[in-house]
């Protein structure tokens, strides 16, 4: 992957993890009940880790067949 690719992939992280942290700052602050708030709290982290967790094991599983694929293609090389 190229360099910008991955500075850009990075900088899109940060700056989501940015607003997920000030909405969340927000949101303690307010002067909802404390039982709305940990269950909005729940809610957003149960649902951020719904989207994420499946993400990060295909990521992983992609890498493992990079690697596998690799050795292969080294072995296959070899005379």
């Amino acid at each position: 992957m190229p360099r910008y690719l991955t500075l850009m992939r990075g900088a899109l992280v940060l700056f989501l993890a940015g607003l997920i942290v000030v909405a969340h700052i927000f949101l303690w602050r307010s002067d909802m009940a404390f039982g709305l708030k940990l269950t909005f709290t729940i809610l957003n982290a149960m649902g951020w880790s719904i989207v994420l967790l499946p993400i990060l094991f295909i990521d992983k599983w992609l890498a493992a067949i990079k690697r596998r694929n690799a050795e292969t293609d080294n072995h296959d090389n070899v005379t």
